[in-house]
């Protein structure tokens, strides 16, 4: 039955008919479509309502054996991050965020009913039995043909939550009382330092990596808890972690080390585009969600001092990393002919000015969420410094165009991938934040045509990635399978803000 299905999906457009370039909303609505019909955990003894993370575009199958294509550069040598037979609702959150939209959009509740099945699932039977805390996030995962914890250490490895903005309003509307209990084992198990808040990536309650995207996630946790209970504690705590960062800033500069507490290392003593990038978009969500200028104001500080040191005015770019005095690192050798490691810490360094397009998932350097953040920033500040950043933020992604490969892995990506020397493009993810950046940079500058740039990005996303045999987006045109790692779930949401402008929405955070 499942082989006949597939079969009729590859050779019939499904319901919501067939979409062109240009039809956002149909193109979204017929992906969203595949993946409820054959997207979701039929495989192992139970299946559920879980959304495969890795589905091969052509068979449409999710199998734990997929061709290696560019995994060990993508994941950083750590390919347990691609959750190969596998679940993670952590990678999903903008896929949920694009199915409770196309459910307000078009009145279909299906979509809606889905993203609810599958985080009442997740909540209620994906937890890591040493902390009690989600197989989701970096290094986790739920196997969907064990049923079981899988990933690093077998299921075993860290409880780590990076860069995205998680739906905690939609889960909680859910399951109330187990996003309250995650939230508070986050506390427990990743603030190291009740009185500091000083805190851990890893759920171990040890001293660690205090990276600034995973710092500024259990800012949100714990402001979002405030919110929803109103107990005063949730406050002082999501506080205690902004100011954590904020106290650990070069107090002529404002510039803040990504992780405070490593202090021999460079991500310990230099700034880069993860401070105005993911930590300064969860401040801001945070800000928006509980109304306290708290928030907002260390915010602002973050992206006023980055903006300030790490534009070059001669150059017309941002610089990628700042000595916390202001100097910026310039390049080192040819980026373009130099292979790096993903062993070499000191290769993860974002040297030089900015590299738009990313490849690697992780790493320092974090360029068009730190756009975002600047022009959802001069929304809600109406700052004529940050009218300005989203000005210079244009001005730099519009220099790159087209999307490609960045320069820093594009020896390793094209020694992984040689497909991707002809096909070009670059990942959903980030043709998804570049469209998403531009729409709102037309809100806040008033100019259409950066509308238009975001059309035309979006038709080229939409020629690299779209399938029109199963509807499915694929990850990157270089491969054949659609990944959850490599931000579908992004561009979908981009996709959609753009068939809703001027009405775009919440961030495509």
């Amino acid at each position: 039955m499942r082989t006949c299905m597939t079969l009729l999906l590859l050779a019939c457009p499904l319901s919501s008919g067939s979409a062109q370039a240009g039809d956002y909303l149909n193109l979204v609505r017929r992906c969203a479509d595949t993946l409820l019909e054959i997207g979701r955990d039929h495989y192992g003894e139970v299946h559920s309502p879980l959304f495969m993370c890795v589905i091969d575009a052509e068979t449409l199958n999710a199998s734990r054996e997929m061709p290696l294509h560019d995994g060990l550069v993508r994941t950083e040598g750590r390919l347990h991050r691609r959750n190969l037979g596998g679940c993670d609702l952590w990678e999903d959150q903008e896929l949920l965020k694009t199915l409770y939209l196309l459910t307000e959009k078009t009145g279909d509740e299906k979509y809606k009913k889905a993203a609810d099945n599958a985080t009442a699932y997740f909540l209620k039977n994906c937890i890591k039995p040493s902390t009690g805390l989600l197989t989701w996030g970096s290094h986790i995962y739920w196997d969907a043909y064990t049923d079981s914890p899988a990933g690093d250490g077998d299921g075993e490895g860290p409880h780590e939550v990076l860069i995205r903005e998680p739906e905690w309003e939609r889960m909680w509307e859910v399951d109330p009382k187990r996003v309250r209990e995650q939230i508070e084992r986050m506390w427990e198990w990743h603030i190291c330092d009740k009185e500091t808040g000083q805190h851990n990536r890893h759920d171990d309650k040890s001293p660690g990596c205090d990276f600034a995207f995973s710092g500024s996630e259990f800012i949100y946790a714990f402001a979002f808890l405030s919110q929803k209970t109103g107990e005063p504690i949730w406050e002082q705590r999501a506080k205690l972690v902004m100011n954590y960062h904020w106290n650990a800033r070069n107090k002529e500069t404002n510039l803040a080390p990504d992780a405070p507490a490593l202090h021999d290392r460079y991500d310990g003593n230099h700034a880069f585009t993860t401070i105005p990038g993911p930590h300064a978009s969860l401040l801001l969500r945070a800000y928006e969600l509980t109304k306290d200028r708290d928030y907002l104001e260390v915010a602002l500080g973050h992206l006023r001092a980055y903006d300030q040191y790490g534009w070059d005015d001669e150059a017309q770019n941002y610089w990628g990393m700042l000595e916390l005095n202001g100097t910026p690192v310039p390049e080192y050798g040819d980026p373009n002919t130099r292979m790096r490691s993903v062993h070499v810490y000191d290769d993860f360094q974002p040297v030089g000015y900015v590299d738009v397009w990313r490849t690697v998932l992780y790493s320092y350097e974090m360029p068009l969420i730190a756009a975002q953040s600047y022009a959802y920033a001069a929304q809600l500040s109406d700052d004529p410094q940050l009218k300005k950043a989203v000005e210079r933020w244009s001005i730099v992604i519009e220099k790159a165009l087209p999307p490609k490969t960045g320069r820093r892995w594009k020896m390793n990506l094209e020694e992984a991938l040689p497909q991707v020397r002809e096909t070009g493009g670059t990942y959903a993810e980030n043709y998804g934040r570049a469209i998403s950046f531009f729409l709102e940079a037309a809100l806040v500058l008033d100019r259409n045509e950066l509308r238009v740039k975001a059309e035309g990005i979006a038709r080229e996303a939409i020629d690299h990635l779209h399938r029109e045999g199963s509807g499915l987006f694929l990850g990157h045109a270089a491969k054949g399978t659609y990944e959850a790692t490599d931000g579908v779930g992004c561009l979908l949401y981009a996709l959609l803000q753009l068939d809703s402008y001027p009405e775009i929405g919440p961030p495509n955070f």
